[in-house]
């Protein structure tokens, strides 16, 4: 009868009956009789557990830090790029006249010129202070805002020019030409538009620092000028003229005559 095979308690590999120790793993053997009788029930070693961290490398950190780095630049680029461009866009005909989409005015009042056929609308809290067939005059909540229509005939410059010339002088001070509009329009036309400085002088004697812009354009037999003041603010708004959106909506939503 042949020897029943003897297997190692600690690893399992094949012995000799009579090996006092493993030959693979050294480990002391039962005596044969005994392996023999009761094979030994050996457990199996449990599985070592794996760390659930990824070990990054020291070139794969410095990598990550640097498109970090690259991409907080990039965001500030584009964000100094965003706040540059709704600047622009809703500056208004002081700023970039330009036909671009703007946030219409809510329930707009309107006027209408009976001489020349061209409509204004402006903000309904705003009051009219003069009328008459050829333009208005409206107080805004800063300021004022002057639209004044004429018969076509002379050149566009001499149009804004003749509008600076008429200010009284003993009133406005110190004018000073601050920049020109580029893509000035007034509705669907374009024009040429102006923004200049000024010291306000009110009937005490005191003096106000201004801003104040004219826009003139021509469509078919009629010439439009638009002449709007605010309190001066360069630090906080286009050209410094603190109602520049409310004016941009008027000059955006103006209907020329459809005759």
């Amino acid at each position: 009868m042949a020897a029943q095979p003897h297997y190692c308690g600690h690893c399992g590999a094949p012995v000799a009956p009579s090996a006092p120790y493993c030959g693979h793993c050294g480990a002391p053997q039962y005596p044969a009789q005994a392996a023999a009788a009761a094979p030994y029930q050996y457990a199996y070693a449990p599985a070592r557990p794996q760390s659930t961290l990824r070990r990054y490398s020291g070139t794969q950190i410095a990598v990550a830090v640097g498109l970090l780095a690259i991409l907080a630049i990039v965001t500030v680029g584009l964000s100094a790029f965003a706040v540059s461009q709704v600047i622009g866009n809703h500056s208004a005909c002081t700023s970039n006249c330009g036909p671009r989409i703007v946030t219409p005015l809510a329930a707009p009042a309107t006027y209408k010129s009976s001489a020349f056929g061209y409509q204004v609308a402006y903000d309904p809290t705003w009051t009219v202070r003069t009328q008459d067939a050829q333009g208005v005059t409206l107080a805004t909540k800063l300021g004022l805002l002057q639209v004044a229509g004429s018969k076509s005939g002379q050149p566009l410059d001499q149009v804004v020019q003749a509008v600076i010339t008429a200010l009284p002088s003993a009133t406005w001070q110190s004018v000073a030409h601050v920049s020109d509009l580029k893509g000035a329009h007034i509705g669907d036309q374009d024009g040429i538009g102006v923004v200049y400085s000024a010291n306000l002088i009110a009937s005490n004697g005191s003096a106000a620092k201004v801003r104040f812009f004219v826009i003139a354009a021509t469509k078919g037999s009629t010439t439009v000028a638009m002449f709007g003041v605010n309190p001066a603010d360069p630090k906080n708004y286009p050209n410094g003229i603190p109602e520049g959106e409310e004016f941009d909506a008027v000059c955006q939503q103006f209907q020329w005559s459809q005759t």
